[in-house]
């Protein structure tokens, strides 16, 4: 086990940036509550849906666009490559949905519910 910070740079910078995202969705959840005031609670809405549009874009762009190669694959059946495609494609338009929620519940005057 002969390994220099170099080789695990990656995994550091990545576990770096997933707490940062996670920190920040989860201090925006807190920041949120019916309890804040006003404009706290609007820069939590900001911050929810500038973290999940991310989260949707690297998803999109990592994983959902990539899945429709599978129905070039001559091996793969069409059934099997539509449903893993269909999968793909709802969580990434669930997080969306979730990123222009928070948008909408950002730029909105009253309550978001």
């Amino acid at each position: 086990m002969n390994e220099s910070f170099e080789d695990g740079a990656p995994l550091i910078i990545f576990l770096s940036v997933i707490f940062v995202l996670i920190g920040a969705a989860v201090g925006a959840y807190v920041l949120s509550s019916k309890r804040s005031h006003e404009t706290v609670r609007r820069r939590a809405s900001w911050v929810a849906a500038l973290v999940s549009a991310l989260i949707a874009s690297i998803a999109t762009i990592g994983y959902a666009i990539p899945v429709l190669e599978d129905f070039r694959i001559p091996g793969v059946p069409f059934k099997e490559a539509l449903l893993g495609t269909i999968i793909v494609w709802a969580i990434c338009l669930g997080a969306w949905v979730i990123a222009v929620r928070c948008t909408i519940s950002a730029l909105g005057q009253g309550s978001s519910r």
